[in-house]
């Protein structure tokens, strides 16, 4: 007798695809015996309240790390278990072509349509850090995306902070396209940008992973199996979703395309669920920032496929951690140019931030020799010329920054590695860290503070003097 499930989505290709095409090709009764019957609620931030409503609530369900992270703050606790998409490049902002939106500082006073807590705030504000832009002074109005659409229409909204397909319904609506969470048409900073890490999952209550772990597996292993499906002929699987999502094909594909369909558990996917727990916990939503065990679990992806999962672990060493201003480092770290000149690579996606460390560097007598916007360039420009110093942002498009320094590190253990990045989790300076990363540097950051700091410290071997001592483990 086969086993009866609830398994809810949404009414979204981004974070529901690879349930609705099982859904609507039966492979949970096929392919695991399983009896499914999946519900679809309607795309934005109200699934937190509607599974606490819910009796009995679903096996699982498909959202991003935000609804996991808010039920667990409700004592409702679950666990992300695979992600099934990288949805950032569908988190868009569109704006009006009559609102004199140009420079992002233009935004300050004016009326943007989002969703209460939605994630892609989350690259507005990163946004607003890298281009000086006061958020205070923009005026969030908040709607769900069908009602962002009505506003926009009527012309009540200067922009709108929302996803696909509604973000494409905005721009036949006469909008344009400004910026997302990978990709910026802002003028003068056009180009991938990393502004957004956001993925679509598989969450399940805890309850259910230890009193039915073998269900777990089996759902993962059909969602898998529609992941393949998605990526081995998106052309066809839109025929069978597009009438699933009440779209056009066309409409569907543009979502689509914007994703990558991916099981895999790396690093770029942990940095991203630590930035939304740090997030939610910055802004008052959360009480506490829940150890990373409380968050996900890779056991029973690994069950499925073994190779999905490409977190490696690293040795734990003792070490006391200096800081000051936003400033890490450790205490026996030591700079190593043996009198050389100073040949600096700059890994960064964002244009802004690599005119300016290109500017403190010259000022400190150094000179740029590379400019890389992923971690795989940064891993190609270092074999190729050698700088003895690196500054590496940690949330780059595809390869991530953690990726590329393990893979600079093994090619040459000595080189000097400073991490400036918006990502300031306490676990990833620990792990960068054990990995050899001399110091650590938080955006956004005062330029004047930083160049003396390279001024006095890079090139020579130094100890710290006025810095307060913290400890990492607390």
């Amino acid at each position: 007798m086969s086993t009866k499930l609830e398994l809810w989505g949404v009414n979204d290709p981004n974070i529901s695809a690879q349930l609705a095409l099982a859904a609507k090709l039966d492979l949970f009764k096929q392919d695991a015996g399983l009896e499914v019957s999946c519900k679809f609620i309607e795309s934005g931030t109200t699934m937190p309240g509607d599974i606490l409503k819910a009796q009995p609530p679903p096996f699982a369900f498909t959202q991003t790390p935000i609804t996991a992270l808010l039920l667990h703050e409700q004592g409702f606790r679950t666990k992300l278990v695979a992600p099934l998409a990288d949805i950032a490049g569908t988190q868009q902002v569109i704006i009006r072509e009559s609102s004199d939106i140009s420079h992002p500082k233009d935004l300050e006073g004016k009326q943007v349509g989002i969703a209460q807590g939605a994630a892609v705030y989350i690259a507005v504000k990163n946004m607003a850090h890298d281009c000086d832009v006061d958020l205070n002074t923009v005026q969030f109005v908040y709607l769900l995306p069908h009602d962002q659409l009505a506003a926009f229409e009527a012309g009540k909204l200067d922009a709108i902070a929302c996803w696909e397909p509604w973000t494409t319904k905005a721009r036949t609506m006469g909008g344009r396209f400004y910026f997302s969470g990978t990709y910026s048409e802002i003028p003068g900073m056009e180009g991938k940008i990393n502004w957004l890490i956001n993925q679509s999952c598989l969450i399940v209550p805890d309850d259910h992973l230890v009193q039915q772990p073998e269900l777990v597996v089996a759902i993962l292993r059909v969602l898998h199996k529609a992941t393949d499906l998605i990526n081995s002929d998106r052309k066809e699987a839109s025929k069978e979703l597009a009438s699933f999502f009440d779209l056009s094909r066309v409409e569907l594909i543009m979502a689509m395309q914007k994703n990558t369909y991916s099981m895999a558990i790396d690093n770029l996917f942990r940095i991203g669920v630590l930035g939304f727990r740090d997030f939610l916990y910055d802004n008052g939503r959360m009480t506490s920032k829940l150890s990373e065990h409380l968050v996900y679990d890779t056991t029973f992806l690994r069950q499925v496929d073994h190779a999905l999962v490409l977190l490696e672990e690293t040795t734990s060493q003792e070490m006391t951690i200096f800081e000051q201003d936003g400033i890490y480092y450790r205490e026996d770290v030591e700079f190593h140019t043996a009198g050389s000149p100073l040949r600096f690579l700059l890994a960064d996606d964002s244009r802004f931030m690599r005119v300016t460390l290109a500017r403190i560097i010259h000022n400190i007598g150094g000179e740029v020799i590379g400019e890389a916007t992923t971690g795989s360039e940064a891993i190609d420009l270092f074999a190729r010329l050698r700088p003895n110093v690196i500054t590496m942002d940690l949330s780059m498009p595809g390869v991530s920054g953690i990726d590329a320094i393990t893979s600079i590190l093994q090619m040459d253990p000595q080189v000097n590695i400073i991490v400036i990045s918006g990502v300031n989790q306490q676990e990833l300076r620990q792990q960068v860290f054990q990995l050899g990363v001399k110091m650590f540097i938080t955006k956004p950051f005062d330029a004047t503070e930083v160049t003396a700091i390279l001024t006095k410290q890079v090139g020579q071997s130094w100890k710290p003097r006025i810095f307060l001592r913290v400890s990492e483990s607390a």
